[in-house]
């Protein structure tokens, strides 16, 4: 892979991890134990969490806007091309993190111009059979986007700090619940 589709690909992982731990930090939501929110007033459901966690990479595919899908791509990606990444979530950070998996997620990233980030959309699946949504436009930080069940209409904000020089991230990610 070349280094001008490396960094661009990294990006779009990255993006997608973050969209992948929001999900994580959203299942740890579902357990009072894992993380108490902040003292906010308001009704039940209404309030702030902050979570961390440590991302990995499930898998990765490059597809073509023509439908083919590339295993080794030697070109930067065009316009319509998309990235589909699967991640693993882990209460913690990658130096201290839980043995288990405490959400999954899936995004797709697509390339609305060969020079430009991809536009990345994801879904975590976390606790109870809830899910969490993220959105981040091109260029812009992900964002939580609703969700269903505790998580409906929540809003927020994700961090991700790549570790070292792998697709793997740590996350920070706070929610705001709306009742």
């Amino acid at each position: 892979m070349n280094a001008h589709l490396a960094s661009r690909t990294r990006g779009a992982r990255r993006l997608a991890a973050i969209c992948v731990l929001a999900a994580t930090a959203l299942a740890a939501a579902a357990i009072p134990s894992l993380a108490a929110p902040a003292a906010k007033p308001g009704r039940a459901g209404s309030g702030t969490i902050t979570f961390h966690f440590y991302s990995k990479v499930a898998s990765l595919v490059l597809t073509r806007a023509d439908g083919t899908v590339v295993q080794q791509p030697t070109q930067a990606p065009g316009a319509g091309d998309q990235l589909e990444i699967t991640e693993n979530a882990y209460r913690g950070t990658h130096q201290a993190h839980s043995k288990k998996v405490a959400a999954t997620s899936h995004t797709i990233c697509v390339f609305k111009s060969a020079n430009g980030a991809p536009v990345c959309d994801g879904q975590a699946a976390v606790g109870g059979n809830q899910l969490l949504l993220f959105r981040t436009p091109a260029g812009d930080d992900t964002i939580v986007s609703g969700g269903t069940g505790r998580f409906a209409g929540a809003s927020g904000t994700v961090a991700s700090t790549q570790i070292g020089d792998t697709d793997d991230s740590d996350l920070v990610i706070v929610v705001r619940l709306h009742s």
